[in-house]
Order: structure tokens, then sequence, then C-alpha cells
């Protein structure tokens, strides 16, 4: 869309914010953000820093693109440089960010400083002394954004749970732990049993061990679009799965009509009978290939 059009660009932000984006968001806000940078202090990179701001939070939860975020937050940060430098000539007085809390009053900031025919309200919402705060609490999100969203949580104290003491996975606490995940938004503490699994399959875990552990990382990484999982956590997931062996997928094995009747769930505990088949190493495989096909454009390009 024309990013100069800033009642429809409003009515965008707004529509993308609340969940219903029209335009694809990464390509628009990627437009943005080169906007911003291309010339942050004047009219349309000013109107575009608005932009950014009121879309802070979805960049925050809904794109995973780490470069994409990592550049709006630079542009975030120049319009912040800029901003600051320019200052506040006053003689009017700021709009109220309080007023802006919601998505429509946020995008129609951009509105009162592109589209406004009122000249009194374009220089007070346009000033560089109203939008340097703002383009400070965007770079300090999308910054916060980096460091929480791309990265996956420390499990090194899970060791002590997890391992026993000659060193082997202790699976009845490891399968207790994901057994918590029942529905579609994610179990915190099952997560955390799978990034625990993912690191050690990444790890070299014994063959013995990698079927189950496989499975674990599977069942958390189903979940990943459902409660927007951070980034971090999925590009391990995927580092993990892509070290099973995925050959079996083209083996035979003894169950005739396959797999694919059979539930994704916590793998069988050691001395339960796998009746379904669900360590079968041709359904690990088949199940490790579909996860990484299911997850592959999440993480944007």
């Amino acid at each position: 869309m024309d990013t100069a059009d800033y009642p429809g660009l409003a009515g965008e932000i707004a529509s993308m914010v609340h969940g219903y984006p029209y335009a694809d968001p990464s390509e628009l806000l990627g437009r943005i953000g080169d906007e911003v940078s291309a010339d942050p202090a004047g009219p349309h990179g000013r109107a575009m820093l608005a932009a950014l701001w009121a879309s802070r939070w979805f960049v925050h939860w809904k794109i995973n693109d780490r470069g994409l975020v990592t550049a709006l937050a630079e542009a975030a940060e120049r319009a912040e440089a800029a901003l600051t430098a320019a200052g506040c000539a006053g003689g009017h007085e700021h709009p109220d960010p309080a007023d802006a809390s919601d998505p429509e009053g946020m995008a129609a900031l951009i509105e009162m400083i592109g589209g406004s025919d009122d000249r009194e309200t374009v220089e007070a919402a346009a000033c560089p002394g109203h939008l340097a705060p703002l383009a400070t609490d965007t770079a300090s999100t999308l910054r916060s954004t980096l460091s929480e969203r791309f990265a996956a949580p420390e499990t090194e104290h899970l060791d002590a749970r997890y391992l026993t003491a000659d060193g082997r996975t202790a699976f009845d606490p490891l399968i207790g732990d994901l057994e918590r995940q029942r529905y579609s938004q994610v179990d915190l503490q099952a997560q955390n049993a799978a990034i625990w699994s993912a690191r050690r399959l990444l790890a070299g875990a014994p063959e013995a061990e990698r079927p189950r552990l496989a499975i674990a990382v599977c069942l958390l990484a189903k979940h990943c679009y459902w409660s927007s999982t951070a980034p971090g956590i999925v590009g391990l997931y995927r580092e993990a799965l892509a070290t099973v062996d995925r050959a079996p997928r083209e083996t035979s094995c003894p169950h005739g009509e396959g797999h694919r009747r059979v539930k994704l769930a916590a793998p069988p505990r050691p001395g339960v009978p796998d009746e379904r088949g669900e360590l079968c190493p041709r359904r690990v495989a088949e199940q490790v290939h579909d996860m990484l096909e299911y997850t592959r454009d999440y993480l944007g390009s």
C-alpha cells in the first residue's frame, strides 16, 4: 500500500494490531522502517515513526524474522537521535500518549501528523519533542524483543531433575512434565522439558534416548503458531530436530497401516509397552520430518 496515504495506513495499522491485517505485515513494516531510517526528522519520516510506534507490540509478538526486528529497532534508534537533537520549539501542547492507548488511538496519530489539514494539530503532533519519547519507547520495546524473544531460556538447572547419577536421561520426570501439555496454549514446564530435550539432542544424546527426546521436542514445536512461541525457542527446536536421522521414513516397518493415526503425545515411559508403535524408527522419522516442514516458515526469511 501507499504509505503516504495516511488515513489508509492508519486503518491498516489498526487492523493489523487487532490481528486482522490486509497487507503483508512483514513487507509493510519493512517499508515503514526503511522510510523512518531514510528521513527520520522529515515530515513523512515522522509519520512513519508514529506508525512504527503503533506497531511495536505487534512486532514483539508476531514478527519472527530477527533481521526485520533488528532493522526496525535501528530505525527507531535513528529517529530517537534525530528527534532528540531537533527538540521542541515550544508554543504548543503535545498530544497526550494516554489518548492513544488502543489501536485506533495509536493509528490516529499517523493521520494527525501526516494527514490533518489543521496546521496547529500537525505542528503539535509532529513536534520532535512529542515524537522523541515515542521513538525511545519503540527502540526500547524492540531491543527487549530481540533479547527476550530470540533466545531460548537456560535449562542447565534442570540437569538435576532430568539426569540420573550416571548421566542418563531420567525419562520419568521428563515425561511427567511433558504430560502437562494438554491444551493449545503452551505449558511452561512442559516447554522447558522440550527445550532441555532439544539441547540434549544437540549435545549428542545416546541413540537409545533420541526417539523419546525427538518426540518431546515435536510435541511442543506443534504449538508454536497457536502460542506465538519465541522464535529463539523454535529455532532451537528446529536445530535439534535436524540432527535426527530421517532415513527410516523410506524403510518398511511392522506397522502396515503406517503411523498417521498415532496422535502426537508425550512419549511412552521406559518399561511401558509401546503398543501404538510411537517409538518405531519410521514413525519418529515421519514425525520429525513433518514438524520441520510445519515450522519451516515460522522464523521468516
